[in-house]
């Protein structure tokens, strides 16, 4: 049952993760065919920049699920599994708890009258999805210790 839950978390945020990509393509797009006909628009660098985050927030659960962060086993490929299972424990918690600080940090440090320089855009909106993100992530991290699977 709580597999099912994470995956739906995981999925809604990867869904979220495609439409900003999709919408941040398009948008690089027009803004860069309205620079090349001579009508730039105004914020247009900060729209794609907060695009970013957002992808970037709403898919690292998706990108646990799918094992595909960065690693190096170049010293722990050669190790006995035993140690491996071991240094992915440790690895896992490190990553839990990071993301747990993160959210934390982020959730006592919450203004909401803060505003980006150009638009004026509103931030708290971007660190709600960032706190979203981080937590989704805690969680395909927390089903990953409750399968016992520690290694990629």
């Amino acid at each position: 049952m709580l597999n099912k839950i994470i995956k739906y978390i995981t999925d809604i945020n990867k869904w979220i993760a495609y439409v900003g990509l999709l919408l941040m393509v398009a948008l690089v797009f027009c803004f860069s065919v309205s620079r090349t006909i001579g009508v730039p628009i105004i914020g247009d660098i900060e729209i794609v920049q907060f695009l970013m985050a957002v992808i970037i927030f709403a898919s690292l659960a998706f990108t646990e699920q799918e094992n595909s962060h960065i690693s190096i086993g170049i010293f722990t490929e050669k190790l006995p599994l035993f140690i491996q299972n071991i240094l992915g424990i440790i690895g896992k918690l490190i990553t839990l708890v990071f993301c747990l600080l993160v959210i934390w940090v982020f959730i006592e440090k919450m203004e909401y009258s803060t505003t980006s320089l150009l638009l004026k855009i509103p931030l708290y909106p971007f660190k709600y999805l960032l706190i979203i993100g981080f937590a989704a992530w805690c969680l395909e991290i927390i089903k990953k210790f409750a399968n016992k699977k520690f290694i990629d």
